[in-house]
């Protein structure tokens, strides 16, 4: 052959190129440069393929492949050798990357809303594709057995789209016509492979240029400054900046500076340029290493050019900087400042000037847009939805669900970034931020570099950090735009008196939001959090004594905003020149002029010891905030006040105050009660009492916690020690899911539309309580993550031991330092028990507690339990509460069988318990009252855990009400759409409780003391006698106010839950009623209340019929089957069996399934009953608090918002009124219970909307 320009081994070797596209098919398959990966080693092989095919010699045989022969023949010249393996190379590589596409994009069991994810249907393809690599052909086969065999059941009818991350769950909240960012340079006109390209390339450029020249430049610059700097002087500065940048560098950096500056601007140039630019990276350096305290590194400047030149004037960046309190007022606000696009000390990036077109922070104050922009912002801001002012319910019911107390623990800088972004956002919109876009909020805090010039963010990676920053803008415009139709942004849109279109407003109030509205506070916010918890005692009382003192102070000494940038003006630049006269230096007009806040709010000459934090100082108000001192911000006379001052400056300083405040450490203060009585805070004047009563529950808990004694390293190896590895395990296992529901807690907002996916089967598997469970979620579509499988599967494994460890706490404040210590995450209870072991506390527990729907009046009606004496014997007995249903089970040696029954007189007071396991009743002074007692709190807890909360609730209702559902109502049917947000994540969440808690070995088969075959007796006697009933029916009728002759009012003093239940049943069923009379032009009538019969819809104008739909039929039969329901044949009763299933996955499950309450004591419920023993021991304990912590993690609050999934069609605006009177109804009713709760005996709350979850948790 003719070739020659390589050697047969290297041409060889050559084809090992192609296991880059393979590594990164494997690794990286949706990432920007992956295409690339895959195929740029397959043209390179198919290039040498080329080659080899038309360099044969002309004598050689002629290509022939249709005969064995000629195959033969072929193979013994070693080109062809070559040839032949690159072309199974390149078919095999492409072979697989069809693979991968149609995996991903065509099916849901590897997907999760994200690519990045290592979901165990991502192991298998990779096992697949390794296979594939090897013997490609059998590879192709597996892969096509798994399609038409177990991956039917996750394909898609519509592929799904992985790019930019967000696949088929994030299109429904974008805009589309916000959608595509501005173009910022010419890359961005290309189309998308190719600017990646292009970025990709320019990235490698900007290291290099970085590596090979800048950096040694840097370098050279450093010993040129070591060789040239003769004089040493001395500092006044008490703090000196970072010595990792030597003195000498600096100095003489700053005077290199100088000269450029002053350089006049017809001289300027490439060489200036060049220097110009090295010493503004040297500036980077200097700032970088001294971010953390930058007044220490401007004072030393300042110190360095008052002893060389006699002036007040340094250099800094790009500029001129001043300390002086005075200068910096003098021109702020003394002068009409002149602005242009810089901040810090430097100019911003080209991407922040393109993001708006006018971004009034960098326009100077004769442009006419300042105004006009001005008058946009102050009318946005006087139009919120809502603010810390007013004391609004909903404002404050709202904010406490998003921003929960945090008092047992420093929260992270993160966790407190998103808390002000949070905030600032739902006061602006009254909406949330989801999940992607709370994620974009902490970027554009955490992330700099849109700040940063153009060259220098080249040098980083060719912009990536930059670009990478512009997209979290994108991200929070693409929130506002959800919101255009809210009262703020409609009131903006008006200002701008359409001289400003509505996305150049919307891009314009983001770029307000992400720079002024947010960093700062954000970033001062932790600050104040910081401080607050490095002293509590001391800086608690200080906040508390005066909270705008206090962070007005700790923004005097921050470095939040180090430095405001104005542009001089002739007066400013005379002024420079005189300083400097002796040197003869002038500096051009428009030259920028950096003031530094945090230097001139330290001037000796204003602040009496401004290095102190002293946040009473009676020279506070002296301090310099963005554009103008606080003194003239607030002058009450708006017309004297700096003309470019920060228009959300109060707005500020109260978000401020309010995350500071939810997350407040808690300290003793019983001494200074009285000095707090006379304190106005945000907090008493935003907060009703029954918000306040709320957080003086989380204060008592927190106090609780600090008063006990701390728990020694000794005692918690012990107790540690006693722990079976099983306990130890899951224990880890909850603070991984702890850690995770913190970082991404789950918001109505994140509620997606229902997917489009033939998913009929739904991954339907028998569990061993004879109940089938989906296991395939649309809110997790591809189920739990390889991490989470492998744990389950260890958790799960037999290499466990089962045994019931008896060890008990040393003592009671042993058991309570162990909870306060290793349970940090206990949930906060919605009541707080401080009276657990009283009689009178059982009758608050059957009367108000999670057991009280058992309670009935004794009569003809009441048929006594297993057991139980005749009511002969208790003559003077009205109520019972009975619990020995579970008392015919056996139990695991040596604890006692569960059941018992109280019994109260007609004041509520306990008379007699009927103890099952003794079979006796034990009356007051027995010598068994106490074990009698705790024998039916904790009867009744594991009653009402297992059959109320697990199995009616979770296994049957709330199971049949998802189930039905997804299989038998298409995704786009409007009922599906209507009942999503009451089966959000419902199936993941069952199907984790069926595998990992009730499960054999589970931590239910732990936690209680039945054998497991004896708890799947126990599921089987609830399930048996279980029977469908509506929420009216949840409430014996002996418990009516009617059968117990008083008055409504006074019969909810004494037995809430049955006005509780009442109103939220009717809520629900109008809402569901409406639902049909809007889609389906069906009315329907609507049960009454027991008072107000005239409130009966005309039945004359009610249609009973169910509507003419198959798909609801067949959702209807499958309901009817799976609940025991004989059929549904009207549509008022239709709407009752889904007003019931709604209100099961809501109110039932808030008051069936919140069990801290009754964990604060271990001796106040138990879990395992034991002879002579009222506590649980070390280990029931720990499992029953994990079992607590797990159930604990919340979803959505059922007042949270989500009017998103609402379809925009021709019955939008009247299924949005259904939506808002829906919401405004429970409003209503949750101020209506905070309100008789100030006069009921005691405090109910399972129906009270503030606390209740749109669906199902664990």
């Amino acid at each position: 052959m003719g070739l020659n320009f390589s050697t047969p081994d290297t041409l060889f070797k050559l084809n090992h190129l192609i296991i880059i596209g393979w590594v990164a098919l494997i690794l990286v398959p949706f990432h920007k440069v992956s295409k690339y990966l895959t195929l740029l080693p397959a043209l390179i092989l198919s290039i040498e393929y080329t080659l080899i095919l038309f360099s044969r010699d002309t004598t050689s045989l002629r290509l022939n492949f249709s005969h064995l022969s000629a195959w033969k023949t072929s193979f013994n010249d070693v080109f062809m050798i070559i040839s032949a393996r690159n072309h199974f190379s390149v078919m095999d590589l492409w072979v697989a990357r069809w693979m991968v596409y149609d995996f991903y994009t065509g099916y849901t069991f590897a997907y999760n809303g994200t690519n990045k994810s290592w979901t165990f249907g991502r192991v298998l393809l990779t096992i697949v594709l390794l296979i594939t690599y090897l013997v490609a052909p059998f590879g192709f086969l597996i892969y096509n057995l798994m399609k038409y065999s177990f991956l039917k059941k996750y394909r898609t009818e519509d592929r799904i789209v992985i790019k930019r991350g967000q696949g088929f769950l994030g299109n429904f909240h974008t805009q589309k016509r916000l959608f595509s960012p501005q173009i910022v340079r010419f890359a961005d006109k290309l189309p998308e492979p190719l600017r990646t390209v292009y970025y990709f390339v320019l990235g490698l450029v900007g290291l290099s240029i970085l590596f090979t020249i800048v950096l040694p430049s840097y370098l050279v610059l450093i010993i040129y400054c070591r060789i040239v700097y003769r004089t040493h002087l001395t500092s006044t500065s008490k703090s000196l900046p970072s010595k990792k940048v030597p003195e000498f560098v600096r100095n003489v950096t700053a005077t290199m500076r100088l000269s450029l500056i002053s350089t006049p601007l017809d001289k300027r140039n490439r060489i200036w340029r060049l220097k110009f630019l090295l010493l503004q990276f040297s500036t980077f350096i200097e700032y970088i290493v001294n971010s953390s305290q930058p007044a220490y590194l401007f004072k030393a400047l300042e110190d360095y050019f008052r002893q060389v030149y006699n002036s007040p004037y340094y250099v800094l960046g790009n500029g001129i900087a001043v300390n002086s309190h005075q200068l910096v007022k003098r021109y702020l606000q003394e002068i009409r400042p002149r602005k242009d696009y810089e901040l810090l000390a430097w100019e911003v990036s080209q991407s922040l000037i393109t993001f708006s077109n006018f971004t009034t922070i960098f326009l100077s104050t004769d442009d006419p847009d300042v105004k006009l922009g001005r008058t946009i912002v102050f009318q946005w801001l006087h139009a919120f939805p809502h603010n810390l002012q007013n004391g609004n319910f909903e404002t404050n019911s709202q904010l406490a669900r998003i921003l929960p107390r945090q008092m047992n623990e420093k929260p992270t800088a993160d966790v407190v970034y998103q808390s002000v972004g949070e905030v600032l956002f739902f006061l602006a919109t009254g909406g949330e931020l989801t999940k992607d876009e709370r994620a974009a909020f902490i970027e554009g805090v955490k992330n700099p570099m849109i700040f940063f010039p153009n060259w220098f963010n080249f040098l980083l990676n060719g912009h990536s950090l930059e670009r990478k920053n512009l997209r979290s803008y994108y991200a929070l415009l693409q929130a506002f735009a959800r919101y255009e139709n809210g009262p703020a942004l409609q009131a903006a849109f008006a200002a701008a008196e359409k001289k400003k279109s509505h996305e150049e407003v919307l891009k314009f109030l983001t770029v307000v939001f992400c720079i002024a509205g947010s960093p700062a506070p954000a970033k001062l916010a932790v600050t104040v959090i910081d401080r607050l918890w490095a002293d509590k005692e001391k800086n608690v009382r200080l906040f508390k004594k005066n909270p705008h003192n206090f962070i007005k102070e700790c923004a005097r000494l921050d470095k939040v905003v180090p430095t405001v940038n104005v542009l001089a003006t002739d007066e400013i630049a005379a002024e420079i020149g005189n300083s400097f006269q002796s040197q003869d230096i002038k500096i051009p007009e428009n030259t920028p002029i950096h003031c530094s806040l945090v230097n001139a709010n330290r001037d000796e000459t204003v602040f009496q010891n401004p290095d102190e934090f002293l946040p009473d100082r009676p020279d506070l108000n002296k301090i310099i905030v963005w554009n103008g001192v606080e003194e003239d911000v607030t002058n009450p006379d708006k017309s004297k006040r700096p003309i470019r001052y920060c228009p959300g400056h109060d707005l500020a300083i109260d978000v401020t105050q309010f995350v500071a405040e939810r997350f407040l450490p808690i300290i003793d203060d019983a001494d200074d009660e009285q000095e707090q009585k006379k304190t106005d805070t945000i907090e008493s004047a935003s907060h009703d009492k029954e918000e306040q009563q709320k957080d003086n529950n989380e204060k008592d808990m927190v106090l609780f916690d600090r008063k006990t004694r701390q728990l020694n390293e000794m005692e918690k190896k012990r107790c540690w020690k006693t722990l079976d590895t099983y306990t130890k395990l899951v224990y880890l296992l909850m603070k991984t899911a702890v850690s995770e529901s913190n970082q991404s807690p789950s918001r109505a907002i994140d509620i997606r539309p229902p997917l489009n996916f033939p998913v009929e089967k739904l991954g339907i598997f028998r569990i061993d309580m004879a109940k089938f469970i989906p296991s395939w979620d649309e809110d997790e579509p591809n189920g739990s993550g390889l991490s989470r499988k492998l744990a389950r599967w260890l958790v799960n494994s037999t290499l466990w031991d089962f045994y019931d460890c008896l060890a008990e706490f040393d003592t009671l404040e042993q058991a309570f330092a162990w909870r306060a210590r290793v349970f940090p995450e206990l949930p906060l209870p919605n009541v707080v028990y401080t009276d657990m072991f009283s009689d009178e506390a059982v009758s608050r527990l059957a009367f108000f507690g999670c057991a009280c729907h058992y309670t009935q009046r004794i009569g003809n009606g009441w048929k006594p339990g297993c057991g139980i004496p005749e009511q002969k014997l208790l003559t003077n007995a009205v109520y019972v509460n009975d619990m020995t249903g579970l008392s015919i089970f056996r139990v695991r040696k040596p604890f006692e069988r569960y059941g018992a029954a109280v019994y109260f007189d007609k004041d509520f007071q306990l008379i007699a318990i009927y103890w099952c396991h003794a079979n006796r009743l034990i009356e007051k002074n027995d010598q068994f009252w106490e074990h009698a007692k705790y024998v039916w709190r904790s009867s009744f807890f594991a009653y009402v855990t297992i059959c109320d909360h697990l199995i009616v609730t979770h296994m049957i209702e709330c199971n049949a009400f998802v189930t039905a559902t997804r299989k038998c109502l298409p995704s786009d049917h409007p009922l599906r759409v209507f009942l999503k947000p009451f089966t959000y994540h419902t199936v993941s969440v069952n199907y984790q409780a069926a595998v990992s808690l009730v499960n054999r070995r589970g931590l239910v088969h732990r936690i209680w003391a039945f054998d497991y075959d004896e708890f799947l007796k126990v599921c089987d006697y609830i399930s048996a006698n279980y029977k469908f009933r509506l929420l009216p029916e949840f409430i014996s009728p002996t418990m009516s106010p009617k059968n117990n002759h008083v008055s409504r009012e006074e019969w909810d003093k004494a037995y809430p839950i049955y006005s509780d239940t009442k109103e939220f049943w009717r809520i629900i069923q109008q809402y569901v009623a409406n639902f049909f009379h809007i889609t389906y032009h069906l009315r329907v009538e609507i049960d009454p209340d027991d008072d107000n019969d005239e409130k009966r819809v005309d039945k004359d104008v009610c249609d009973d019929k169910l509507p003419v739909d198959s798909y609801m039929m067949d959702f209807i039969d499958d309901l009817c089957k799976q609940l025991g329901i004989p059929g549904i044949t009207s549509l008022k009763r239709f709407v009752d069996v889904l007003s019931q299933l709604i209100a099961d996955s809501t109110g039932i499950h808030e008051h069936v399934g919140q069990i801290s309450d009754y964990m604060i004591d271990p001796r106040f419920i138990g879990a395992k009953l034991q002879e002579g023993r009222e506590m649980q021991n070390i280990q029931t304990y720990t499992q029953i608090l994990i079992l607590t912590v797990v159930t604990g993690l919340r979803m959505p609050g059922i007042m949270e918002d989500w009017s998103h999934l609402i379809e925009h069609n021709q019955d939008y605006e009247k299924n949005l009124k259904n939506y808002q009177d829906f919401k405004s109804q429970l409003r209503k009713l949750s101020k209506r219970v905070d309100e008789s709760n100030k006069t009921r005996r005691y405090p109910f709350q399972s129906f009270n909307p503030r606390f209740i979850e749109c669906s199902t948790s664990v």
